[in-house]
């Protein structure tokens, strides 16, 4: 980011804060320096135009200027608002978990195109109006990939053996999946099916889209959200409040839309 003080980047909006009565400070993720903390000036002000394009999850270009201390937006064109995300509760507390993870997962000034493709296509799909729980399961196994804390799910981390097709364990800690014989030695191993297994590897070999194919039933997306938990929290050392909120609305059974039926996304069962 060396040369003029003005330059410009696009990214999307994973966390904001209030500065004063009229300022915000924006951390945006980024296509091209990774995460960064700006502040918009005047962004809560009646009228602003800046505020509307500065929301979280936006998703624009903006045109910043170097300071001492945080840069400036001085100016932001919004490239999608996702409106119709932020129009349905499960959907945007979805993104907004994902934005959170996002935030979570990374240092700023560290350029990482990947994930920020990862997180523009999952909010795009979110956007269209598809959102269940493998979208968030997916998002989650690539972000380790793209942040290279992919798991190891070729060959026993702990003794090099060809994994064979029968249940092993998976361990956050030591970073991929035991075979039988090394699992009972690991405490943090979770149990981890064939079928799992499988899914795993060929979300990790294929894109967002073709992933979000994969017909995964209940207990099938129960155990792979159970890995999940484990390596976030593994990779984060704590709990992200967003995560806590989408099991408190996923166990709310009085939200429901005019017709009567629940916002709620369920698990998609196998057809």
């Amino acid at each position: 980011m060396a040369g003029s003080r003005e330059y410009e980047v696009e990214g999307i909006v994973v966390r904001h804060a209030v500065v004063g009565e009229r300022d915000r400070i924006v951390t945006l993720f980024t296509a091209e320096e990774g995460k960064l903390a700006l502040v918009a000036r005047g962004a809560l002000r009646p009228g602003s135009t800046l505020g509307p394009r500065v929301d979280m999850l936006s998703h624009g270009r903006f045109r910043c200027v170097r300071r001492r201390s945080l840069d400036l937006i001085a100016e932001a064109v919004t490239l999608s608002s996702f409106g119709r995300l932020k129009s349905d509760l499960w959907r945007m507390s979805c993104a907004l978990y994902l934005a959170e993870l996002t935030d979570a997962s990374t240092a700023e000034g560290s350029p990482n195109r990947s994930l920020f493709d990862l997180l523009l296509a999952a909010m795009s799909r979110m956007d269209s109006g598809e959102c269940d729980d493998r979208l968030l399961r997916v998002f989650e196994l690539q972000l380790l990939e793209t942040l290279g804390f992919c798991p190891s799910l070729r060959r026993c981390v702990n003794c090099g053996a060809e994994l064979r097709p029968i249940e092993n364990g998976l361990s956050a800690t030591l970073g991929g999946v035991l075979c039988p014989d090394c699992t009972p030695r690991c405490p943090d191993a979770r149990p981890l099916s064939v079928d799992a297994l499988k899914v795993m590897r060929f979300w990790l070999s294929h894109s967002l889209d073709a992933a979000c194919r994969v017909k995964v039933d209940v207990a099938l997306g129960s155990e792979l959200e159970g890995h999940a938990v484990s390596f976030s929290r593994w990779l984060l050392q704590k709990e992200l409040k967003s995560r806590e909120w989408l099991s408190r609305l996923r166990s709310e059974t009085s939200l429901t839309t005019p017709g009567g039926d629940s916002t709620i996304a369920r698990r998609v069962e196998s057809e």
